[in-house]
């Protein structure tokens, strides 16, 4: 710069300096760098073809998936229908094994009602008879009691002493 503020022209030296201590820069960059900045875009180019390789594969499960949910979708109503067949045969056995199992149930208490109503009826035939001949006997009893006289007594009392005692000395 001059003194009334001109520039003066730039000489070659000016521009060659800066050019060298550039050109060095870069082969010292080259040297230094270039093995990882290698490593750092090999890695890279690595990564993104494992990124782009994992997206196939998705895009890949994903429409096999699709189509597997396609052809659930067209079976859905042949499956329907086949549970529903199946659940309807699934009641019917069941219905058949309550319907037996009822029927066994009732034949068991219909036999032991059946057998209940024999002992019931014996018991009231044997307490009946019970009472009928213990009204027999009351009555019996009532009718001799009416009909024997002292005499009567007397002498039955006598009978039964000469038997007893014949009794005792003819067994000896």
């Amino acid at each position: 710069m001059t003194e009334h503020g001109t520039h003066a022209a730039p000489g070659l030296s000016d521009l060659l300096w800066p050019a060298i201590n550039f050109v060095i820069f870069l082969l010292l960059l080259v040297r230094f760098l270039r093995g990882p900045v290698i490593e750092y875009f090999r890695a890279r180019t690595a990564r993104l073809r494992d990124g782009l390789q994992a997206g196939a594969r998705a895009r890949e499960e994903a429409s096999a998936v699709r189509a597997e949910i396609a052809r659930d979708m067209e079976r859905l109503p042949a499956m329907r229908a086949q549970l529903l067949a199946d659940m309807r045969a699934a009641a019917e056995h069941e219905r058949r094994n309550l319907v037996g199992s009822g029927e066994r149930a009732a034949e068991r208490i219909r036999n032991d009602a059946r057998l209940l109503a024999d002992h019931e009826f014996a018991a009231a035939r044997d307490a009946l008879r019970a009472e009928v001949i213990e009204e027999a006997v009351r009555q019996a009893t009532a009718l001799i009691r009416r009909a024997v006289q002292p005499q009567d007594q007397e002498r039955f009392v006598r009978e039964f002493v000469a038997g007893a005692g014949g009794q005792a000395g003819g067994g000896i």
